[in-house]
C-alpha cells in the first residue's frame, strides 16, 4: 500500500546542558498540534502535523533500561513512533515502493534517537 508524506515532530527531554542552565520549556503538544511560546513576549504560534510526539517527560525507566510512559501521561516511546511511522515505511519498502525516512533538526535535537534510539530504546 503506498502512502503520502507524513510529517511528525517530537519534543525530547532536556539534556544535561539545558538542565544546568535552567532552560525553560517553550513547547506544548496536544494531539497533533504543537504550540511554541516566545518566552519574552508570551505570544505563541500553533502548528498541526500528522503526529506531535511528546517525549519531554511523563516516562519512567524500566529495570531493563527501556523508557515507558507512566500511566496517564502523553509520553511517546520508541514503540509508538515505530508503530505510527516505521512499520508503514518498512511495509512499503518490502512491497517494492521507494521509501524514505528524513530526520531534520538542529544538532542535538534528537533526530538519531528518534530514528535508531540507543541502548534498550531502539528506534
Amino acid at each position: 500500500m503506498s502512502e503520502a508524506v507524513k510529517v511528525a515532530v517530537r519534543c525530547r527531554p532536556f539534556n544535561g546542558r539545558e538542565k544546568e542552565r535552567n532552560a525553560t520549556r517553550i513547547i506544548e503538544m496536544t494531539g497533533n498540534t504543537t504550540k511554541i511560546t516566545d518566552p519574552a513576549s508570551g505570544k505563541h504560534k500553533e502548528y498541526t502535523f500528522d503526529y506531535s510526539y511528546w517525549s519531554h517527560d511523563g516516562f519512567k525507566e524500566r529495570e531493563d533500561g527501556y523508557l515507558e510512559a507512566v500511566p496517564g501521561s502523553k509520553y511517546a516511546d520508541q514503540a509508538m513512533v515505530m508503530k505510527d511511522l516505521g512499520i508503514g515505511v518498512l511495509e512499503n519498502a518490502w512491497n517494492g515502493f521507494h521509501s524514505c525516512v528524513f530526520a531534520y533538526g538542529q544538532t542535538g535535537s534528537g533526530k538519531s534517537y528518534s530514528i535508531v534510539g540507543y541502548g534498550n530504546n531502539k528506534g
